[in-house]
This record gives structure tokens, C-alpha cells and sequence, in this order.
């Protein structure tokens, strides 16, 4: 009870700070008013940790959403941190973040991860993934890495890695996650996605996941497909005379 007093004084002292970096938000959508909630939530994350909050919106349509961190407020070209956000109408889709200095990537991305999670993540848990990723990235970075991502929306958030070196031949390299927002209304928020050098590993409630189910497992991290196929008839078949196509 204590800690989370001590948090919450915190936050009040810093949104000052945050308030000079308040960006110019459209409000034609109810996926607005959630992107424009969780940022500031994110912000003050930020601040909290001593990153520089999310100051410049390079483009604001009701579909995607560009934003980043900007020596200077509403500036007009992204620099070392740049976030692209996929919107429906009534709720975020995708998000995407790409950071070119490794140091600032776990704090960055943790804050997002954590603005979602809210008091159900510890911000430990949330710096892991990023932290792990950040470090693969600088112990060897002239190799690239990438986790293949499924865009559909599912029950609950995951996430997604990758790291380009000089990926647009200008020496710089670029540290990336993919936030796969759940469909809205499906999350109650007990279900926590964490990346694993594979890809995803999903923990939910041990009493969602049915071991014998042969199925779709929960945990499968969506490489589990039931495929139905029609034969094709053999040549000299009487059916091989008909077009199935």
C-alpha cells in the first residue's frame, strides 16, 4: 500500500513535465480517446524511469497513428524513437516501436508493455524481454534477427522482436517490437505474454489450458493449425474427369 502511495505522489509530481510535451490528438474516434489514454500512461511511465516521454505526432489518421521522442517537442522528423500505432475505429490494433540506441530500448519498450498491463505486471517483468533483446543486439550486432509475427488479433497482447543492422545503409541500426493489441472486450487482463528466443510463449491460467486437447492449445503460440484438405483424384480415377477447381 505504501509503494503504490509513494507511485502515485511520483506520478503527480511529473505531470508537469509531461504536460509541456502534450500533443495535438484527433477525437473522431473511440480508438483516439484509448491510443491518446494509453500514451499518456506511458508517458508518465517514462518519465518515471528518466526516458524522455513521447513529444512529437508526425501524423494523427483515425487508421495509423506516427509518433515519437524528439529532442525537441512537435518536431517533424522522427530521430532515435519512433512509434506507429494501427487503430480500428473502436480500438488500437498494432503497435510498433523501432529504437536506434539499444540502451533506451528495454525502458521504452517496457513502458508500453506496462501501460497495458498496469498493476498486474511488475516493471521488472516488463524490462526482461526488451532487456534480453537489447543485449543479443549489442553482444553481435552486425547479425539481424527477427521474429515472424502473426498480425490477427487474439484474447491477449503479444509481443515480437527484431533487430536490423544498417538496415537502410546509413549505419544506423534499429531495435524493433510488435505489440499485438487483443480484440477489444476479449482481455480481462490475467493472461501475460513474455517473447522466448523461439517466439511467443503464452501463460494464462493453468485452468484455460487443457493438456489432452488436441486442438488449439493456448500455448502453442499459433504455430498449431487444423488443416482440411480435398484428394486429388488419382489420374485414371472416374473422378480425375470432373474439375474440382
Amino acid at each position: 500500500m505504501v509503494r503504490r502511495i509513494l507511485r502515485t505522489a511520483a506520478v503527480m509530481l511529473l505531470l508537469p513535465a509531461i504536460a509541456l510535451a502534450a500533443l495535438k490528438w484527433r477525437e473522431d474516434s473511440p480508438a483516439m480517446t484509448v491510443l491518446k489514454e494509453y500514451t499518456e500512461q506511458a508517458n508518465q511511465l517514462l518519465t518515471q524511469a528518466g526516458e524522455s516521454p513521447v513529444n512529437s505526432l508526425f501524423s494523427n489518421y483515425p487508421a495509423e497513428t506516427v509518433m515519437g521522442i524528439t529532442m525537441e517537442d512537435n518536431a517533424e522528423i522522427p530521430e532515435s524513437v519512433e512509434i506507429t500505432v494501427r487503430c480500428y475505429y473502436d480500438s488500437m490494433d498494432m503497435l510498433q516501436l523501432r529504437v536506434s540506441e539499444p540502451d533506451r530500448f528495454p525502458v521504452i519498450a517496457a513502458a508500453f508493455i506496462s501501460a497495458l498491463y498496469g498493476d498486474r505486471m511488475t516493471w521488472e517483468d516488463a524490462m526482461r524481454i526488451p532487456a534480453e533483446r537489447a543485449k543479443k543486439a549489442k553482444s553481435n550486432p552486425g547479425n539481424s534477427f527477427e521474429e515472424p509475427v502473426e498480425e490477427m488479433n487474439g484474447t491477449i497482447p503479444r509481443t515480437y522482436y527484431a533487430y536490423f543492422p544498417n538496415q537502410y545503409r546509413d549505419g544506423v541500426n534499429w531495435l524493433q517490437m510488435t505489440l499485438i493489441f487483443p480484440m477489444a472486450g476479449t482481455w480481462d487482463g490475467e493472461g501475460m505474454v513474455l517473447g522466448t528466443e523461439e517466439g511467443q510463449e503464452f501463460l494464462l491460467p493453468e485452468d484455460e489450458y487443457d493438456p489432452d486437447y488436441e486442438g488449439y492449445q493456448s500455448k502453442d503460440d499459433y504455430t498449431h493449425l487444423e488443416t482440411f484438405t480435398t484428394p486429388t483424384p488419382e489420374p485414371d480415377s472416374a473422378a480425375a474427369e470432373y474439375d474440382f477447381r
